[in-house]
């Protein structure tokens, strides 16, 4: 006996649902889906690169002295340690026998790189009175490290960015009296923080505070300052930038200044 009549349309309309929904799966090519945008991506920077980079014009000009590190046994060391003989031995030297020249070591000795070279600049000239705050810095230092890998170079920034040492922590420190009758007056550490900053293309962080000493009345033994560290990590390297000296308060924004001028002309 055939179905009732309402339902075999009912089948029918589902059939054909069935059909329609099967027929626009397989008539045609499939559409392609949504091409993704390109990720950007950016050449590897190299030592070299970084190292070129470090210019004067980078710091304060009264005073700049540069450093760079040499690859022990490279042609470039030899040609170091001969230089420095012969200009031992020009000198007229002594009648005791001179230490060997040594290659030089630039930056922090503890970062673990495998060589590193920087440029700092003061604002004033060598052997004259120091006085601070300067607009700017009193003293500004750019260090470029390479490092073993980047593994190392992202734990170098993190373990500075941690502040162990407590450097970036508003503190007092009492007066301390020297054995020879001097003594460094009370330290008020104020404003102290670390911070991750926005350097494109790196991962940056910088560390601050202002520093105020104290007379045992009370009264100001020097003007205020402020002093920062930047450290950033890109590639297996890292750079720090050092400001010490600033006025109260813009170590800071110095420091990410010097960095932007940095990167701009090692991206050109």
């Amino acid at each position: 006996m055939p179905p009732p009549r309402p339902l075999r349309a009912a089948v029918a309309t589902v059939a054909l649902v069935a059909l329609t929904a099967c027929s626009a799966s397989v008539v045609g090519d499939p559409a392609p889906p949504p091409s993704a945008s390109p990720t950007p991506t950016h050449a590897p920077l190299t030592f070299e690169q970084a190292a070129a980079a470090l210019t004067p014009a980078l710091v304060p000009t009264a005073t700049v002295t540069r450093c760079d590190e040499y690859e022990p046994g490279s042609p470039e060391a030899q040609e170091y340690l001969d230089q420095v003989a012969q200009e031992v031995a020009a000198s007229g030297g002594t009648a005791a026998p001179l230490p060997s020249p040594t290659l030089p070591q630039c930056g922090n000795p503890l970062l673990g790189d495998l060589r590193a070279a920087s440029v700092a600049g003061h604002a004033f000239a060598l052997g004259d009175p120091i006085e601070v705050p300067v607009a700017g810095g009193a003293s500004r230092a750019i260090e470029v490290y390479e490092m073993p890998d980047a593994d190392a170079a992202q734990t170098a920034v993190a373990t500075e960015a941690a502040d162990i040492d407590g450097w970036a922590v508003d503190q007092e420190t009492p007066r301390v009296d020297n054995p020879d009758g001097t003594y460094l007056p009370r330290t008020v550490t104020s404003a102290a923080g670390v911070d991750e900053v926005d350097l494109p293309g790196w991962t940056a962080y910088v560390l601050t505070r202002d520093e105020a000493s104290f007379q045992d009345d009370g009264s100001a033994a020097a003007d205020p300052y402020s002093a920062a560290h930047l450290w950033a990590e890109r590639d297996g390297l890292v750079v720090r930038v050092q400001v010490v000296g600033d006025t109260p308060g813009q170590a800071v924004a110095t420091a990410l200044a010097t960095a932007t001028q940095y990167l701009q002309a090692l991206s050109g």
